[in-house]
């Protein structure tokens, strides 16, 4: 018997435990190479786009950019887009995992039509608690901005303002949806998260950097990668 047959038969418990633990750091690591590569230029990081106001001047602020070249034009684009949703077509990433932690989401993966009614004032549900963003302002085949602020919680009917429970005063987020025609009769799709909250140090700001920040980079990834798909199918 070799010395791992002896382990694993002296301590059965311990051998699952080692083996969890290595493909829980596994995915990890695949995660964060998939939600980390590829990123945009320096150029597209650091232009403006539409629902950057959303948050005031405030310099403290997490910023989050993500982009993909869809090899179709915005108005393939937009209908995916323009469905995004907790209580429509899902976010087209890693659904099995946003119900593994509780997030009722099913991804559709069709256009529908009784989805496509993008207006003001909307609200873009993540969770069936109410956790979501509104709509602030959009362009139809151009962006959709939205936005989340617990000093200023929307009205929506059902909505709810998150504060995550790392000792925060307040919590505010904008995600914007960014369509840019580009030269081939291509799109540049680009997602763009902003987070302001206070206090904006220490263990608070590495706990949102760690738990909120890092999983929508991966999410947020995914998401793009299926609507290029999709859109390219199409």
């Amino acid at each position: 018997m070799s010395p791992l047959q002896a382990f694993i038969s002296i301590h059965p418990g311990w051998f699952a435990f080692i083996c969890v633990v290595i493909a829980g750091v596994l995915l990890l690591a695949w995660l964060l190479y998939f939600g980390f590569s590829k990123q945009p230029s320096e150029e597209e990081k650091t232009r403006v786009y539409p629902g950057d106001e959303l948050l005031g001047g405030e310099s403290n602020r997490l910023r989050g950019t993500l982009a993909v070249t869809v090899d179709a034009p915005p108005s393939a684009v937009w209908p995916y887009l323009a469905q995004l949703g907790q209580r429509r077509a899902g976010f087209y990433a890693f659904d099995w995992l946003e119900r593994l932690f509780g997030f009722h989401i099913y991804n559709t993966y069709k256009v529908v039509d009784e989805w496509q009614n993008v207006y003001v004032g909307e609200y873009i549900f993540y969770h069936q608690n109410g956790i979501g963003s509104e709509v602030k302002s959009y362009k139809k085949d151009g962006f959709i901005a939205t936005v989340s602020d617990s000093r200023a919680p929307s009205a929506f009917q059902g909505s709810f303002a998150l504060v995550p429970p790392f000792g925060l005063k307040y919590f505010a987020w904008s995600w914007s949806f960014i369509l840019v025609a580009v030269e081939g009769n291509k799109t540049r799709f680009f997602t763009r998260c902003d987070a302001v909250f206070e206090p904006f140090s220490g263990l608070p700001l590495q706990l949102v950097k760690v738990f909120l920040g890092v999983p929508s980079f991966v999410m947020c990834k995914a998401m793009l990668l299926k609507i290029k798909e999709l859109a390219e199918k199409n």
